[in-house]
């Protein structure tokens, strides 16, 4: 019962007291400048230590390959005598294990010649590892030195702690040319290598045992120092003084308010305290900056992967659209936080549509900016109206004058032309894509130079005719070059096996198949390569849908869209007439008493078009009462004959009112006008 009062007594303390506000402005900036240069320091000796133990470890697997030099690996006396010097040679330098060993890199293994253990060495390798034993744990770093006689080093993070391997070849000279009755001509032939491991869990916790008492000394000493600096300041600044008291609470309190200098005129320790605070405030805006500044570039750097992927996602489109054109499906999984895959599709002003895949040399950051310069310059001369071989010579020539590092992308650009169904394509070097109909096919190109490297290159274009139903399938190398834990190839067969058995399919469902094909393919590998595909599918049913007023004066854009539809001009002429007679219908009947809204949709499939109408004005059926051709009074009767034409010349025809609409739907035959 007694907590909150004194807590509440202690609050109102520190809120009114000058020495606590100093404590609290004070002691977080000198505690986080203390933690900034501490860090700074531990890094620098933590370097240093493992720059030391590197150097050791060097050493030591130096003396050992100079020592296993002079011994014969095919005499197991002399290897236990090397045994024996590596366990004087571990005592002397702290070394965990020294050891010679032949490495198979064919069998990936390798055979131990002679191992000494240091007193770090793990007891369960004491009793395993012995001359002759033969391990299947093989390294790059141990291939490289005994393939290429270089000196390497592996980092290695065992259940036994943290460790430094030191491979260096061991050299011996031989005779080149035996039989030569000559001198006898010698030369270096790496025949094993030798290696020595150390312990740096010790050097590690030393240094982080160090800079634990080093912190707290540091901490308590600047705890202290804030605390003397604020109860000699409070003792020197008189309360009654409310000038300063009030811009110091601003100072405190109000970072958002520029600060102003405090002005007090005289000479005495008032205003020498103003003065100070005022350089003081200063110096701490000035360390508040930099501190900030100091922590935007570690947020940079520790998001980096992260600023990369939203600029990849941001340039790439949707993953799927469909309209009247077309169907399109697409994905982009890269083998790291970001790729150099790309995929983009848009609609051109004329109705077109344009689709691109490409994939840049290499991956990473470096290849994500490369791809979002490049997806930039193709959208831009697509937007143009170019052809794909004009888009792809002005894209390449942009590309090869902005790119210093010679990176090179392969590129694919197809555009869709819905009207006549032609797809016109330029290949840059990219795999060629697939197109599924009734069976699956190659599209044939001309492979040439990838974009980026040379300028001026020719890019030729190709073309070909797409059915209804038909799917274009692009795609990158990471597809067939998808790896098995095995090492196996996905491969270009495997890839037709798999698109032969989505034939008819969706383009969703041929994306979704081959994606979970090589996903299966490789589910315990790691992804080596960037994996994108995108799919075009040309619908088998094309539908236009327009609303309007139901006013007369409309007709003009009635008409406008069937001429939109690219008809034979004799059919034009039909389903004009067709089309002017419902909507006048619907004008003149079912918003007879007012004007209302109509839709009129298009749906065309092969040689079939269906025309919809829709209004929700009165109900009126104008399939019903249709008059007799043979008893119409053409002087004497009025309407009705404008609907008997329309029926006649209608292949199906059916009306029904339906939740306060009214529905027509008539069927025309494209083609059968002419005959």
């Amino acid at each position: 019962m007694t907590v909150f009062p004194a807590a509440l007594i202690l609050y109102k303390t520190m809120k009114h007291s000058i020495f606590w506000k100093l404590v609290l402005i004070i002691l977080p900036l000198v505690l986080v400048t203390d933690l900034a240069v501490l860090s700074a320091a531990y890094l620098i000796t933590f370097d240093n230590t493992m720059a030391r133990s590197r150097e050791d470890v060097k050493q030591a697997a130096v003396i050992a390959a100079k020592y296993f030099e002079m011994a014969d690996p095919y005499d197991h006396q002399d290897l236990k005598e090397c045994s024996e010097s590596f366990e004087e040679l571990c005592e002397i330098m702290d070394m965990a294990y020294v050891y010679t060993e032949i490495p198979d890199p064919s069998k990936s293994c390798k055979t131990y010649l002679s191992i000494g253990y240091g007193k770090d060495a793990a007891e369960s390798a004491r009793s395993s590892h012995y001359i002759g034993y033969i391990s299947d744990v093989l390294h790059e770093e141990e291939i490289r030195a005994f393939q290429n006689g270089e000196t390497t080093y592996l980092y290695a993070d065992t259940q036994y702690g943290k460790t430094i391997v030191c491979f260096t070849p061991v050299v011996r000279h031989v005779v080149s040319d035996p039989d030569a009755s000559a001198d006898l001509s010698y030369k270096q032939e790496t025949l094993s290598i030798a290696a020595a491991e150390m312990s740096v869990d010790e050097a590690i916790s030393n240094v982080r045992t160090k800079f634990r008492y080093i912190m707290l000394f540091v901490f308590s000493a600047s705890v202290l120092t804030v605390f003397f600096i604020s109860f000699v300041l409070k003792r020197r600044i008189q309360k009654p003084v409310a000038l300063i008291s009030r811009k110091m609470s601003d100072f405190a309190w109000n970072r958002e308010k520029e600060f102003e200098p405090l002005k007090i005129k005289g000479q005495d320790e008032f205003s020498q305290m103003a003065d100070s605070f005022n350089s003081m405030a200063l110096e701490i805006d000035r360390y508040i900056g930099d501190i900030s500044e100091l922590n935007r570039e570690k947020a940079m750097q520790e998001t980096e992967m992260n600023i990369a992927r939203e600029i990849q996602s941001g340039f790439l489109e949707p993953s799927s659209f469909h309209d009247n054109s077309a169907d399109i499906h697409a994905c982009m999984l890269p083998a790291r936080d970001v790729g150099g895959d790309l995929y983009d599709y848009r609609i051109l002003r004329d109705g077109s549509v344009c689709v691109i895949i490409a994939d840049v040399s290499g991956k990473g950051v470096s290849a994500a900016l490369f791809m979002s310069n490049a997806i930039t310059i193709l959208r831009q001369y697509a937007e143009e109206g170019l052809s794909p071989g004009r888009i792809m010579y002005e894209y390449n020539n942009h590309m090869a004058k902005h790119n210093p590092n010679m990176m090179f992308i392969t590129t694919f650009i197809a555009i869709y032309h819905p009207d006549t169904r032609e797809l016109v394509y330029s290949n840059a070097g990219h795999n060629p894509p697939y197109i599924l109909s009734d069976g699956v096919i190659g599209v044939k190109s001309n492979n040439e130079a990838a974009a980026g490297l040379f300028e001026d290159e020719t890019y030729t274009e190709n073309s070909l005719i797409m059915k209804p139903g038909d799917t274009l399938f692009m795609y990158t190398d990471g597809v067939t070059e998808a790896r098995s834990k095995d090492n196996d190839m996905y491969g270009d067969d495997r890839l037709k096996n798999t698109l032969s058995g989505c034939l008819h399919r969706s383009g969703e469902e041929v994306l979704t198949a081959a994606l979970g094909s090589v996903k299966e393919f490789s589910a315990d590998a790691e992804q080596s390569d960037d994996i994108t595909i995108l799919t075009l599918t040309v619908p088998d049913v094309r539908r236009y849908s327009l609303k309007l007023d139901a006013r007369t004066e409309n007709l003009q854009a009635l008409n406008k869209q069937i001429a939109s539809l690219g008809v034979d001009k004799d059919d034009e002429s039909v389903l004009r007439l067709i089309a002017e007679e419902m909507f006048v219908n619907i004008c003149s009947y079912a918003y007879k008493d007012g004007g209302g809204r109509a839709e009129v949709i298009f749906e065309q499939s092969g040689e079939k078009l269906t025309m919809t109408f829709i209004d929700s004005g009165f109900p009126f059926d104008p399939t019903g009462d249709i008059p007799d051709v043979s008893d119409y009074d053409v002087e004497n009767d009025i309407g009705g004959l404008g609907r008997f034409i329309t029926f006649e010349i209608a292949d199906e025809y059916s009306y029904q009112y339906k939740d306060g609409k009214n529905i027509l739907t008539i069927t025309k035959d494209l083609g059968s006008t002419k005959q």
